[in-house]
């Protein structure tokens, strides 16, 4: 029986909409950027990554305009990469420099990108060079180190449509079930209503509670408000195709209290091609700061529940593909935030579409 139906209805991405080039995406750690020839595929294209001399991080196109040998295994010398199959050279522009066989090099280049290394990230702009704007990169989570301590992940690829990815972001309603036993969130989070709000291209959700029986699994032992009045409000914040992050906050009524308990995660998301995706994100909190051990083992406890959404995802993603059965996606009030975020990308993609 063929398939009838899609993911999404008309106007909700899906994992066939287009991918949007004309924004910032983390193309990886900072520390990942060294004087060694590193691949990466971005939004369908193959990349190779490496500081220069000064150790500015240099994005170039990863493929010799010769024979399509890729740059990534060849040799960076001093001034570019030497292509290893006849030795082309290329500067950090991506302009051809040398060709051994003849003294006249070609006027043609490869691209190179534009890349913005801030903290522990750095960001490339895919898009038109002239659009590439740095005020425009997403805001980094918090880095004041007399306030906050934070997790910080390795690489993590999903094998998984980037729009799953932030549909899973903006849904906490599935944290009771997928991460049951990780996170240990009753159900009782699930059945509180949800606020969500929708800011231009950007949407911000949470819920509130005052239960601190259903809420000490997700904070340090030391912490106890079961005698104290509180209100408890966690949600998040999709903030661009590149940027999700959530947080949750305690707020109670004593007097002696400066600020509300806080941590965030902050989630960067780049897609590796409509399918796939690379990921990283980032804990913070401002409580127990000088707890290396609850800091481990709480990194720990986060990437087990991202592992989690990394099986879920792609099972999703296998399944969209490849069932042929009717279908018509159903939607309940927990989606929301992601129908709302579905909505803007969709928008977002016909828009570039039609300015191509």
């Amino acid at each position: 029986m063929k398939k009838k139906s899609s993911y999404s209805s008309d106007n909700l991405a899906d994992i066939h909409t287009p991918l949007l080039y004309n924004y910032w995406y983390v193309a990886g750690l900072a520390s990942e950027f060294t004087d060694k020839l590193r691949e990466r595929t971005i939004l369908n294209r193959s990349l190779v990554m490496y500081r220069n001399e000064d150790g500015t991080p240099i994005i170039l196109q990863n493929r010799c305009a010769h024979r399509s040998f890729p740059l990534d295994q060849s040799t960076l010398e001093e001034g570019g990469i030497r292509c290893r199959y006849h030795g082309i050279k290329y500067d950090h522009a991506g302009n051809i420099t040398d060709v051994p066989c003849q003294t006249k090099c070609p006027n043609q280049s490869i691209q190179s990108y534009p890349t913005k290394e801030i903290g522990p990230m750095v960001w490339v702009w895919m898009g038109e060079a002239d659009k590439a704007d740095e005020n425009e990169i997403p805001e980094l989570p918090i880095h004041d180190i007399n306030k906050w301590t934070h997790v910080v992940s390795d690489y993590n690829h999903m094998e998984g449509s980037y729009i799953l990815v932030h549909e899973n972001l903006c849904d906490l309603s599935h944290l009771p079930f997928l991460h049951a036993e990780t996170f240990k969130t009753p159900v009782e989070y699930t059945n509180t209503p949800i606020e969500t709000e929708v800011i231009g291209n950007q949407v911000k959700f949470y819920r509130t509670m005052s239960d601190w029986s259903t809420l000490s699994a997700f904070f340090h032992p030391n912490i106890d408000l079961s005698q104290t009045k509180f209100t408890y409000k966690s949600g998040g914040h999709y903030m661009s195709p590149a940027t999700n992050k959530g947080y949750a906050e305690i707020t109670t009524d004593d007097q002696n209290s400066k600020e509300p308990i806080r941590h965030y995660v902050s989630h960067y998301l780049t897609p590796e091609t409509k399918s796939s995706c690379h990921y990283y994100w980032f804990v913070a909190r401002n409580y127990e700061l000088d707890d290396v051990e609850y800091g481990e083992k709480f990194g720990k406890m986060v990437q087990t529940g991202f592992d989690e959404d990394l099986v879920a995802i792609k099972l999703m993603q296998k399944m969209l593909e490849n069932d042929q059965h009717d279908y018509k996606e159903i939607s309940v009030q927990a989606d929301a935030p992601g129908l709302a975020m579905r909505k803007i990308i969709k928008k977002l993609a016909d828009q570039e579409q039609s300015e191509e």
